[in-house]
């Protein structure tokens, strides 16, 4: 689900719901949302379509509710209210036992030392667009071309049917129409044959299977070498990584499904050359999840509950079914719901950071990627003198690694819900920033020491 832009309450024209404040009184037991929010000075938008309210308090805090319904989101938990919300002569109104809460959480971190911190960046380039329309460009994978690296490859998935590659100029060199593809991933090294092969990976909602590829570097081209279909137990695949255990040395495929479902495959060679998947783990979460990346060298995996926030688990397929820790909450803040791609930055020495698309927000959280993966701070990509920046963002993808004179610390993809062209909106595609951008705002020395993905260091936390 996207959610619309926040609006400044002030600015509103959404009358036939949010009309002078006076306009009605409250029944009892109810309190006027409009009123009440614009004495806290909040922001305010309605969907028309699902005649829903998505509100943002001065703190950061969001929260979202919708005409006839108990059900509400409120600091990015849920809750059921006794009664339903109204729409009385024009007016919402809710509980006054939501308005408590609401003005409880409008009272948490006020004058906070540790609140959010924004920074801006702009793309450097941008791929053509995908030919269909819509909502259909999403999730991006970059390949480093050992021999070259500014010659790399971006492989990314176009979920009105295939999957396309890109050189990193943004042309389109490669188009295959695999059926509808979610979420994509790649790893290097991998045996078969009795050599070793790069790989790229991705959930197909049109075969509900998981498709898995060689990467030829040169052309960018794609070759199928599945045994057979890796067909899911779920009912709908979505969310995808892959993993390389540095512990084991054996690769896994991990996949999320629409209902919250988790299930993690061992793919192996088949003695013949070609990869068969085995079914090793399998989990639920209790809402609709996307994003999720896998740490190599930490032996973890990170998973995007969408509406709630980003968990850590164990990547190991013995790792258990319940999560190492929460590492951040949607609640508005540093999060806003849908939170949907993660991507890891690989440091020197084990360090780095977690990268989050908090669509909500139209903005990307930083973690530390060692440890307790402290929140660093939030960027947004804006608009530029050549290209448009981002808004809603699905998937992203990073590398620390140096791909050329261009991009000599390497770079930050992410795709474009809203494209724009000379002002007007056209097919959805994929911006590049360069990595050096993140690392200004962050406060981040130049990368003296730059972390080959294909020599990877098996760590312990």
């Amino acid at each position: 689900m996207k959610l619309l832009h926040a609006l400044n309450l002030t600015a509103l024209t959404a009358a036939l719901l949010l009309p002078s404040a006076a306009s009605a009184a409250a029944e009892p037991g109810y309190e006027p949302l409009r009123s009440g929010l614009e004495t806290l000075g909040a922001k305010l938008d309605w969907d028309d379509e699902d005649r829903t309210v998505v509100f943002k308090l001065k703190n950061g805090i969001s929260g979202i509710v919708t005409i006839g319904e108990k059900e509400y989101r409120l600091a990015g938990k849920k809750g059921e209210l006794d009664g339903e919300v109204r729409l009385v002569n024009e007016s919402t109104q809710v509980p006054a036992a939501l308005w408590k809460l609401i003005t409880e959480e409008n009272g948490k971190y006020q004058n906070d030392p540790k609140a959010p911190k924004f920074f801006e960046v702009q793309a450097a380039v941008e791929t053509e667009a995908v030919a269909n329309g819509e909502d259909a460009a999403d999730d991006p994978a970059i390949w480093v071309d050992g021999a070259d690296p500014s010659k790399s490859k971006l492989i990314a998935t176009n979920k009105a049917g295939g999957v396309l590659v890109y050189d990193l100029e943004g042309k389109q060199l490669q188009s295959y129409p695999t059926g509808k593809m979610n979420n994509i991933d790649l790893r290097y090294d991998f045996p078969l044959g009795g050599s070793k092969v790069d790989i790229a990976a991705a959930t197909n909602r049109t075969t509900n299977t998981i498709d898995v590829w060689s990467v030829s570097g040169e052309t960018g081209e794609l070759k199928d070498i599945l045994a057979e279909p890796i067909a899911s137990k779920m009912s709908e695949v979505y969310g995808f990584s892959l993993y390389h255990s540095l512990r084991s040395g054996k690769f896994y495929a991990l996949v999320l499904g629409k209902k919250g479902e988790f299930e993690q495959y061992e793919l192996a060679d088949n003695g013949s050359g070609k990869v068969t998947g085995k079914l090793v783990r399998e989990f639920q979460l209790e809402t609709q999840s996307e994003g999720l990346a896998a740490d190599d060298e930490y032996g973890t995996m990170y998973i995007a509950e969408e509406d709630t926030g980003i968990w850590k688990y164990s990547a190991e397929p013995d790792g258990g079914l319940k999560p190492l820790a929460q590492v951040d909450i949607a609640d508005g803040r540093r999060l806003q719901d849908d939170v949907e791609g993660l991507t890891l930055y690989y440091g020197a020495d084990g360090q780095g950071y977690l990268l989050a698309s908090s669509q909500g927000s139209n903005s990307y959280a930083v973690y530390k990627r060692e440890g307790a993966n402290e929140y660093v701070s939030n960027f947004t990509i804006e608009d530029g003198p050549a290209v448009d920046g981002t808004s809603e963002t699905d998937g992203i993808d990073v590398i620390g690694f140096g791909l050329g004179a261009k991009y000599q610390q390497g770079i930050f993809v992410s795709q474009d819900d809203a494209n724009l062209e000379n002002g007007e909106k056209i097919n959805q595609n994929f911006k590049i920033v360069p990595w050096e951008a993140i690392a200004k705002g962050l406060n981040t020395p130049a990368a003296s020491a730059q972390v080959d993905p294909r020599k990877l260091v098996k760590r312990g936390e």
